[in-house]
């Protein structure tokens, strides 16, 4: 190679380390100007964390125009998601929509409770219908929920573990004999482990229910009677009125269910009324951390006990506006907070 063809390259191999470093070093910035955003706006705290999980139900929270954001700075970007600042109804809240999955609910919780000063997390949207006393349109707020998709998935002569809480022979929905013999064999439903703050580090307690907070769920209770919405639009409207039903039970677990005999499972094993793919995944990581959690759900389906299509594509905006309806009223009851610290309870 002559000194001509070196000093080329030595001169495109400067070009490009440097534009290497260029690219690497934005992500470093923007992330330098959000943690210094937050801390502004952390000044002006505490406030009340709102999780939600996908579009519909976030733009049916900002169309009822309560949601006033912070003149100075709106909002955060952070992580590929976008934290927004305001109040409503004169409270403090930090929004954010975190996406579809325990994972992304359960990234999204901790990244609000280590970053931003929330007194505690309101976790909305919409969920399945998994109890014939509810129906469509209906909010639930819930006293617990289960993680209901963590498996023993056995052999079909498998040994059930006792320490599993309950078990679905998938033989015994054989058609037509339902005489339990199937390669899929069995599974058992698994307990949780929690580590939180109030424990020793290291050291889990396992448990299978997971308690939303009870002093919030008593101020929800007021909350039944509320007037929810019942029509979509002038042409399709549900025949009886919604209700909303505080200290029922739900479940998670990163599968949506549109199927019915599962459905009837999870309701007659677990008297769960709900089924959603981000509850107890919140609920967990506020749990964990000591901070207060409560969810508000909108039922925009049976969960696979209509016939047809799911109902989620004609009620799910429907599900969506009256949880929300629901998670302002609530904002409207909090008492106002001194100090997050205060507010700190398992």
């Amino acid at each position: 190679m002559n000194s001509t063809m070196a000093a080329r390259c030595f001169v495109v191999l400067v070009f490009v380390s440097f534009l290497v470093m260029s690219v690497s070093a934005i992500p470093s910035k923007r992330r330098r100007g959000s943690f210094s955003t937050i801390k502004q706006l952390n000044r002006k705290g505490p406030f009340i964390g709102l999780i939600t999980v996908y579009s519909p139900e976030e733009e049916a929270f900002f169309r009822s125009g309560a949601f006033k954001p912070d003149a100075k700075h709106p909002f955060v970007d952070l992580s590929g998601r976008r934290y927004r600042v305001g109040k409503i109804n004169g409270k403090k809240v930090v929004f954010v929509r975190c996406g579809v999955g325990m994972t992304n609910a359960a990234a999204v919780t901790q990244q609000m409770l280590d970053l931003f000063d929330v007194t505690g997390i309101v976790h909305f949207g919409i969920s399945g219908n998994v109890n014939d006393s509810m129906s469509i349109g209906d909010v639930t707020i819930p006293k617990q929920f289960a993680h209901t998709g963590l498996w023993n998935w056995l052999n079909p002569n498998g040994t059930m573990d006792p320490a599993d809480v309950a078990y679905l022979e998938v033989g015994s929905y054989n058609v037509p004999e339902g005489d339990g013999v199937n390669l899929l064999g069995q599974i058992g439903y698994s307990t949780e482990q929690l580590f939180s703050v109030s424990r020793e580090p290291n050291t889990a307690v396992s448990l299978w229910w997971m308690e939303v907070s009870q002093q919030w769920l008593q101020l929800a209770r007021s909350l039944e009677g509320m007037e929810l919405e019942k029509c979509v639009n002038s042409s399709l409207c549900l025949p009886e009125k919604p209700k909303l039903v505080v200290g029922l039970k739900g479940a998670t677990s990163n599968i949506f269910l549109d199927n019915a005999a599962y459905r009837d499972f999870l309701f007659q094993t677990f008297e769960v009324s709900s089924s959603d793919m981000e509850s107890s995944a919140v609920v967990m990581t506020c749990l964990s951390n000591g901070f207060p959690v409560i969810v508000i759900r909108g039922l925009s389906d049976l969960a696979g006990a209509e016939s047809g299509d799911n109902a989620i594509h004609t009620f799910g905006s429907l599900a969506a506006l009256n949880a929300a309806k629901a998670v302002l009223e609530f904002i409207s009851k909090l008492p106002g907070y001194n100090s997050p610290l205060q507010q700190h309870y398992m």
